[in-house]
């Protein structure tokens, strides 16, 4: 006897529905593996100030200090890593690991990250972690992560 398995299901929960408010002039691109990322304009010389979000899947149970231990790893891997803070935040009704930090590879400036992780339960099934990552150079990172916090601050998460 066969059985029919289908996606989306209870069993294969469809992805979340996701939207965030960004400035009118940024452009959306289009990445492989990536659910969202958006771009401000490009200006000749300068890191393009980004914002990335991902949605991994992984088994019931999956909690926000297992997502926070992934991006410890990341980030330990990242050259010459700095810390600005990490720590656990709320916005949106939901709880967020969030971590800002800069980084410099050989020969390219500086980068200065912005990272958040939530944990969205969907069902016995499964559990989404949703990853918000956004990026600006060293060079304008007074004015752009404030840009960068907004669009984080505006993301919405939709399951059904």
């Amino acid at each position: 006897m066969v059985k029919s398995i289908s996606y989306p299901s209870a069993d294969f929960p469809g992805p979340p529905r996701i939207s965030a408010g960004v400035p009118e002039d940024w452009e959306a691109l289009t990445v492989a593996g990536v659910q969202l990322a958006v771009a401000q304009p490009r200006i000749e010389g300068r890191f393009r100030a980004n914002v990335v979000v991902t949605v991994q899947r992984f088994g019931p149970g999956f909690t926000l200090d297992q997502a926070g231990e992934s991006l410890t790893r990341r980030k330990a891997a990242l050259p010459e890593l700095e810390e600005l803070g990490t720590g656990r935040i709320e916005v949106g009704e939901r709880e967020w690991i969030a971590s800002e930090y800069g980084y410099t590879q050989p020969g390219r400036p500086t980068v200065v990250q912005a990272a958040r992780y939530t944990v969205v339960p969907r069902g016995e099934s499964a559990t989404d972690v949703v990853e918000i990552v956004g990026s600006c150079g060293a060079d304008g990172a007074d004015d752009e992560i404030e840009i960068v916090r907004g669009i984080q601050d505006s993301l919405r998460i939709e399951t059904d």
